[in-house]
């Protein structure tokens, strides 16, 4: 069952990225960011829906800005 909903997941991407792909090459913008966007979030969908436990993104952001956060606003 998870391989039919990761097929279904990753057709649905790759669909709406050729059609998205499409239209803004028609209007002559560039789509390098797109499709990086687009397939970083086609492997972390198949992760998730594999059951892959992902880290959380907001612990390093934590150990960057909680530091800057101390200093301005000391307690």
């Amino acid at each position: 069952m998870m391989v039919i909903k990761m097929a279904l997941f990753l057709m649905f991407v790759i669909g709406l990225s050729y059609l998205q792909i499409q239209n803004m090459l028609s209007k002559g913008d560039k789509v390098i960011a797109y499709m990086g966007l687009m397939l970083t979030a086609a492997v972390i969908g198949s992760l998730l829906i594999a059951d892959v436990h992902l880290p959380s993104p907001a612990t390093p952001l934590k150990a960057v800005f909680e530091p800057i956060g101390k200093w301005v606003f000391p307690e």
